[in-house]
């Protein structure tokens, strides 16, 4: 599927599905559903989005990766996805991407930042300039937990000199139509990004949701977000954005299209595969 927005195309890319039930995803709000309700599955998709404006091929988020270790944590460690042949089939050759941006740096965010070769964690995208915020990237660094995460996903766009940090409440432009909208609250310094291209608007809005039910309570917190007060705050902030502005929101882990839109009172209404 591929969704046009403004003089941009827009086409998902798939690495895996995972489903929970929804009292598990949504742990911290177990005591206001029903059995029913809580038993449920929900479907999650980790995906990357490929955004073509004629001049740049960009990528927001690169999915979890494979052959990584990952405290033996089923969804994340050691896969092994068909991810790059997915995005060969769009049409996506790594040499010619020009730009990776990250809404923040968790490991099913960055992870095909670097693929191995001859051995070594090398950049998947070898002529991209890599953008992340730099709070989340100091994090990064001083988490114990992340270590690993840090020396195989990014660490190596250090050494190549290719990633950039930025304050992403003061975003710059990127390719002329892209920019970071802090929404700070499933990670420290999390941050969506918005794209708007002749006259027409879409935010892709990282782990600000990870459900469409999210839509109906959009207080819940997953059990994944750090600061939930924060997170429930911006959840809020980004779907008034996107109803304001008619835009297109896409998701980095719904399920189906993976994208939609926002009635003004806050409905969701997905486009269709």
């Amino acid at each position: 599927m591929i969704t046009r927005v403004g003089d941009c195309l827009i086409t998902k890319v798939s690495e895996q599905t995972a489903i929970f039930p929804i009292g598990v995803l949504f742990t911290p709000h177990r005591g206001e559903m029903s059995d029913e309700l809580a038993n449920q599955p929900a479907e999650m998709s980790i995906h990357s989005w490929v955004i073509r404006t004629g001049e740049h091929t960009i990528i927001i988020d690169t999915a979890t990766g494979n052959g990584r270790n990952r405290d033996n944590k089923p969804l994340f460690h050691q896969l092994n996805t068909p991810y790059a042949e997915n995005l060969a089939r769009a049409g996506v050759d790594p040499a010619a991407v020009t730009l990776v941006l990250m809404t923040h740096i968790h490991t099913d965010h960055v992870g095909w930042n670097t693929h191995q070769q001859d051995g070594e964690w090398q950049p998947m995208f070898p002529n991209a300039r890599y953008i992340c915020s730099a709070r989340e990237l100091a994090h990064c660094q001083q988490n114990p937990a992340a270590q690993e995460l840090y020396r195989d996903s990014i660490l190596p766009l250090m050494e190549s000199g290719q990633l950039e940090t930025i304050n992403v409440q003061d975003s710059p432009l990127f390719a002329g139509v892209l920019r970071y909208l802090s929404t700070p609250g499933h990670s420290g310094d999390h941050a969506s990004i918005v794209l708007e291209s002749a006259g027409e608007s879409a935010i892709f809005a990282g782990d600000v949701m990870h459900n469409a039910i999210q839509f109906q309570y959009p207080h819940w917190n997953s059990l994944f977000c750090e600061d939930k007060a924060l997170a429930a705050t911006s959840r809020q902030r980004v779907v008034d954005w996107c109803a304001q502005h008619q835009a297109i929101w896409f998701s980095t882990h719904f399920n189906g299209s993976s994208c939609g839109r926002v009635t003004r009172d806050g409905q969701w209404i997905p486009l269709e595969v």
